[in-house]
C-alpha cells in the first residue's frame, strides 16, 4: 500500500501496468519468467524449505500485492532460471538416481544478477568467451560463464551452498 500511495503521489502521471518480481527459487518447473497465479504461488510455496531466507518474503509482496491491486498482473523472475543452462554434470551430485529425480540437484543463484552480467559482457569485453564472475554481498556466489551462459556455479540445491555469506554458513 505504501508503495502504490508513493508512486501516486510521486509519480502520478506513470501508469502502472504489471509488476516483476525477483524470486529466489522457481525449482525445476520454472524455467523463465511467468505470469503468477494461484497455481504457480502455491507451487513456490512449496519452495520455502529451500529458500527460507527469501522465498516467504517473496511470496509475502506477491499477496500483499494481489490485494491492494487484484487485477494487475504479476510476473516472476527466478534466480534458478539462468542456471538451467549448465551441464548435465554441473547440476547433479553424487546420489542415487533416484534423489536426482526427486529434485535433488544444484540449482544455482543469483542467476538474475548474472544475468545481467551476461548481457552487458559483450559490450564491456567481447572477446571474453569465458568467464568467473563473482556475486558479493550479504549473499556471495560465484559463477562461471561461457559465451553468457552459466555452466557452473558455487550455490547448489539451495541458496546456502557454497561460498560463506553474512548469514549463511556456505558449504
Amino acid at each position: 500500500r505504501y508503495i502504490l500511495g508513493w508512486l501516486e503521489e510521486c509519480a502520478s502521471d506513470i501508469e502502472i501496468v504489471a509488476a516483476g518480481h525477483r524470486v529466489v527459487h522457481g525449482s525445476l518447473d520454472y524455467d523463465r519468467a511467468v505470469r503468477l497465479d494461484e497455481g504457480v504461488i502455491a507451487d513456490l510455496e512449496h519452495l520455502v524449505p529451500l529458500a527460507p531466507l527469501h522465498q516467504p518474503h517473496n511470496l509475502a509482496a506477491i499477496r500483499a500485492l494481489a490485494e491492494v491491486a487484484p487485477k494487475l498482473p504479476q510476473v516472476a523472475c527466478f534466480d534458478t532460471a539462468f542456471h538451467r543452462t549448465q551441464p548435465r554434470v554441473a547440476q547433479l551430485f553424487a546420489l542415487p538416481r533416484a534423489l536426482t529425480e526427486s529434485g535433488v540437484r544444484r540449482y544455482g543463484f543469483h542467476g538474475l544478477s548474472y544475468e545481467y552480467i551476461a548481457h552487458r559482457l559483450p559490450d564491456t569485453l567481447p572477446e571474453a568467451r569465458k568467464v568467473v564472475v563473482a556475486h558479493l554481498g550479504s549473499g556471495a556466489s560465484m559463477c562461471a560463464l561461457l559465451d553468457g551462459r552459466s555452466i557452473e556455479s558455487t550455490m547448489g540445491f539451495t541458496a546456502v551452498d557454497g561460498l560463506p555469506m553474512g548469514t549463511r554458513t556456505g558449504g
